[in-house]
């Protein structure tokens, strides 16, 4: 059970259930464990358990280590990875014809004579970009800002960096490659 700050009954439930305080614990999932009496144990969601359930591929926010746009290198960890999943909208993507985003993008795309393009304001790790080149192409996602230094460096990896010269590999990472 979790319990969010400011909830009513919040102070009367303490002693009797003993919740997750949702606002200041890590985020925790019930699990069966079975030896001589079966018990519950918290344990924490795993990145990637987090990207599927805000609909993203697997390893989408996969960068092993990573150097950001000052030249300052990062090691990989789980951390940036829980923020950014937990910032970032629910994509509800498994293709490009699934999940609510990719049929309001194309329902968007349909409007236009011309092929549409689209730039991204407030990107995170690219949930709208995603959606959008699911049903655009990549190469239709012309730019995207984000002031936080790991959600830039999935932008990239996915989307690639015309400046930079780098190529982006959104269709190996929709495609679990």
């Amino acid at each position: 059970m979790c319990i969010g700050n400011g909830q009513t009954n919040n102070v009367s439930m303490l002693p009797i259930s003993n919740p997750l305080d949702c606002m200041h614990d890590k985020q925790a999932v019930m699990s069966l464990e079975e030896d001589d009496q079966p018990r519950y144990i918290v344990r924490r969601l795993t990145p990637t358990e987090c990207a599927r359930l805000q609909g993203f591929p697997d390893a989408w926010c996969e960068l092993g280590d990573w150097t950001d746009t000052k030249g300052k290198k990062h090691k990989d960890a789980d951390t940036p990875k829980y923020k950014a999943y937990g910032n970032s909208i629910a994509v509800g993507f498994a293709n490009e014809r699934s999940g609510f985003w990719c049929w309001l993008m194309r329902r968007i795309s349909a409007q236009y004579e011309r092929r549409a393009t689209q730039g991204s304001l407030f990107s995170g790790i690219g949930g709208f970009d995603l959606a959008w080149a699911a049903v655009n192409g990549p190469e239709s996602v012309r730019w995207s800002s984000e002031i936080e230094e790991f959600p830039v460096a999935v932008i990239k990896k996915h989307f690639g960096d015309e400046n930079a010269g780098i190529e982006g590999d959104f269709y190996q990472a929709i495609n679990g490659g």
